[in-house]
């Protein structure tokens, strides 16, 4: 049997909750994928504050989301810029208008994305995940009221500070964010499941992490 070629480019889909960017960034770090997150990039544009940056700002400062045209143009200014031989996109295409942009990507810059990837959690789980997560003021430790509690209920193993909840994990928040999820991504999920059913793979991503983390690696031939 033939062995399997690691695909160079990859896609990471994932319900907030998930442990996406979690199993995102060891991917990165464990076998030389450079991370690619539009919203990292679109704070880096508006913290330069050049021509790019400044566009994005004004469409940002009125509650507009960035036109795809805008994320398209600072995409390809990125993907160009060396050291990018392999790359992982962490949750884009976030709308099934920025598909297109991503094939455009694919046909100009000649490359293909080599697998699309779904940690899949159910709704319930993620939320559950979500609103239990507690995270330490002073030292950014994060902790799980039951995947991975601190020593002491409330308190942080490392400073003794009293654990807060995050910001955006109050329920509404969450329920809203599993929203955007279902409208938005699960499209998305659907096409590549029918138009690259050879390159998309679903991981149960209600496992311990350890093994999403083995599961995936083995899908992509890394192992």
């Amino acid at each position: 049997m033939r062995e399997k070629i690691p695909p160079n480019h990859l896609v990471v889909f994932g319900r907030p909750g998930s442990g996406k960017s979690t199993l995102a960034e060891r991917l990165g770090s464990e076998f030389g994928y450079t991370l690619i997150r539009t919203g990292e990039l679109l704070r880096a544009a508006i913290r330069r504050q050049d021509f790019l940056g400044k566009r994005v700002e004004a469409h940002l400062a009125t509650g507009d989301l960035v036109p795809d045209p805008l994320i398209f143009e600072m995409l390809e200014q990125h993907l160009k810029a060396p050291g990018m031989q392999k790359f992982l996109f962490d949750g884009f295409p976030r709308t099934m208008g920025q598909v297109p942009l991503l094939e455009g990507f694919e046909k100009k810059l000649g490359f293909q994305i080599g697998a699309y990837i779904d940690i899949a959690v159910s709704h319930a789980e993620a939320v559950a995940r979500m609103t239990g997560r507690r995270v330490c003021p002073i030292c950014g430790a994060t902790y799980h009221l039951i995947g991975k509690p601190p020593r002491v209920a409330e308190i942080c193993d490392n400073d003794g500070a009293r654990l807060e909840k995050r910001k955006d994990d109050t329920p509404e928040v969450v329920e809203f964010r599993q929203k955007i999820f279902d409208d938005y991504a699960v499209p998305i999920l659907r096409y590549y499941q029918e138009h690259a059913p050879e390159r998309f793979f679903v991981v149960d991503g209600e496992q311990p992490l350890e093994a999403v983390y083995a599961v995936t690696v083995r899908a992509l031939g890394l192992a």
